[in-house]
């Protein structure tokens, strides 16, 4: 039995379309992350996935069930967590996992041990005493993402969860998705950190426009670029137009967060690397340092959803491995 299984799933909100045929399938112990700009159907499919919205066509079952005839039954079994975090603040950390728990009918002698549990794993112990309106946006976060696990559910649902955390609380977060698909949880995550996904996932989804455009493991994903990335340093970063007019054609542009660094992916249609030194020597430009790595799972998806718009959605075999 799958964790997640969708088929042509294709919903509509008047004259767009928000998903055009979305098909893929989760096993249990998998993390799937599903990665899109903004308004690709990320949001949409996990609304979808956890019956807050109705699919115009298609069908899918989470852990057995049918999200349409058996929707009750789906609620039972899976846990989420929002884009949006939204808590009483007149209710302390533990009154509001208590509510939790019991909305997901957890035996009172099973109740106490795991919230106690949930506040020490997501760092909230010292606070749980405390009114939530006092809680920093990454608490009130952790708080969301603890409710979320209540009960152990089968599949889990994470919807932009680093969202408001600090890299240490996006760290312990971390931790505890992997504990809970390491004992046979099914994770489907959106995310905007590209380091998140390559963390994390066994699988990653590529939607635009509300269709699946890649699938793939991370690494499979990252060798959709067809070649390694080269970052040259500029002694003079003054130097930078020059530099990039002397290397037009040599290889695809990377995108790069210093003045000084160039950064382009070097393909088997490329020049050799040492050819691209020496047109930049007869320039005068000198270069202070040479990196070849390979490409990131953040250059790989620029390059996947780039111009997206206008291609052509092709058919593409389920991910392996």
């Amino acid at each position: 039995m799958s964790g997640i299984e969708c088929e042509e799933l294709r919903k509509a909100y008047g004259e767009v379309e928000a998903l055009g045929g979305v098909s893929f399938a989760v096993e249990p112990g998998e993390v799937l992350a599903l990665l899109g700009p903004n308004g690709s159907g990320k949001t949409t499919t996990v609304r979808i996935l956890t019956t807050l919205a109705v699919p115009d066509s298609g069908a899918a079952r989470v852990a057995g069930r049918d999200i349409l005839h058996e929707a009750e039954r789906v609620r039972r079994m899976i846990g989420l967590t929002a884009q949006a975090t939204v808590l009483d603040g007149f209710l302390t950390g533990r009154e509001y996992l208590e509510i939790v728990a019991r909305l997901r009918h957890i035996p009172r002698s099973r109740r106490r041990r795991e919230i106690a549990a949930l506040l020490d794993e997501f760092e909230l112990g010292d606070f749980a005493r405390s009114p939530t309106s006092g809680y920093s946006g990454g608490m009130r976060r952790r708080l969301d993402l603890a409710a979320s696990m209540l009960g152990r559910p089968l599949v889990l649902f994470l919807d932009e969860p680093s969202t408001g955390l600090d890299p240490h609380s996006r760290e312990c977060m971390w931790d505890a998705i992997r504990r809970r698909a390491h004992a046979g949880a099914t994770v489907l995550l959106t995310t905007q950190y590209m380091e998140e996904a390559d963390a994390l996932a066994h699988s990653v989804i590529v939607l635009a426009r509300g269709r699946i455009i890649e699938r793939g493991t991370p690494n499979s994903l990252k060798d959709t670029i067809g070649g390694s990335v080269v970052e040259l340093t500029l002694a003079d970063p003054f130097q930078r137009e020059e530099a990039l007019a002397c290397l037009a054609g040599a290889g695809d542009p990377a995108p790069s967060e210093r003045a000084e660094v160039l950064s382009f992916v070097l393909s088997q249609s490329s020049p050799p690397l040492l050819e691209i030194l020496q047109r930049l020597d007869a320039y005068a430009i000198e270069v202070s340092d040479v990196i070849v790595r390979r490409p990131t799972l953040d250059e790989a998806f620029l390059h996947l959803t780039r111009g997206s718009e206008e291609a052509p959605t092709r058919e593409l075999a389920p991910a392996v491995g």
